[in-house]
């Protein structure tokens, strides 16, 4: 259970981040969100695709991380198994909050806030918060850093995600996978870019997602889908050692 907390210096002046990058560090997740300004940096590495969001009728850009709920094949024993970190695992234990007179969801001022029950957290192991005289450490500079590219992505994605669904670009992926010691899993929940619709726009439309900056972003998706291959392959991995 997350426990929130607005971040001060009085407060949190003995906080330390104690990162483990290994199963039951607080990373098992099956995907994480990730936004436009990472899909260059991520599509070497990841299988990018879109996940439904019924809460904001809209879709968001993930990594697919592993094949079951609490999953994660690029935790290692305390390392990220991969060069490029997506922001949304990067940010942790860390979030943004807003105060003042909100009228709505996500409106007010941001300001950071972190989880106190996030398994990194410790007074004794880690990088320090805080400076003994109550400055910011780099770890906080660089949240800071990570959470405003997070607060802008969110509107951007959006951005993208209702421009491509106007254009019937986006369309549900439904993958059975067979793993090397004949397991199989279905991929159910993931959207892809329908590329059939794609190749069949007219110049308005590919001169509009041109401008936007938009097919850019379609092409690194495309690019990462051989990445999946590379995901078996982890999970192949896996289970061998499992099985030895």
């Amino acid at each position: 259970m997350a426990r929130h907390e607005l971040l001060d210096n009085i407060t949190h002046k003995d906080l330390k981040i104690n990162l483990r990058y290994q199963p039951g560090a607080g990373f098992d997740h099956q995907m994480a969100r990730i936004f436009p300004i990472e899909l260059g940096a991520l599509q070497a590495e990841y299988p990018l695709f879109f996940a439904r969001n019924t809460d904001r009728d809209q879709y968001d850009l993930v990594a697919l991380l592993g094949f079951e709920s609490d999953e994660n094949l690029y935790l290692g024993q305390g390392d990220w198994l991969a060069k490029s970190l997506p922001l949304s695992i990067e940010r942790q234990p860390f979030l943004i909050g807003f105060e003042g007179q909100a009228t709505s969801p996500g409106s007010g001022q941001p300001v950071i806030h972190v989880d106190m029950d996030h398994p990194s957290i410790s007074e004794e192991h880690g990088e320090r918060v805080f400076l003994p005289h109550g400055g910011e450490s780099v770890l906080l500079e660089r949240m800071n850093e990570v959470l405003g590219l997070i607060h802008a992505g969110h509107g951007e994605s959006d951005a993208f995600s209702r421009t491509l669904s106007g254009l019937d670009l986006i369309e549900p992926l439904n993958l059975e996978v067979t793993f090397a010691n004949g397991e199989k899993t279905t991929l159910n929940g993931l959207y892809a870019i329908n590329e059939d619709n794609l190749r069949q726009l007219n110049a308005e439309s590919l001169d509009l997602l041109h401008q936007r900056g938009y097919l850019q972003h379609i092409y690194m998706l495309l690019a990462s889908l051989p990445q999946l291959g590379a995901l078996i392959e982890r999970k192949n991995q896996k289970l061998q050692s499992q099985s030895e």
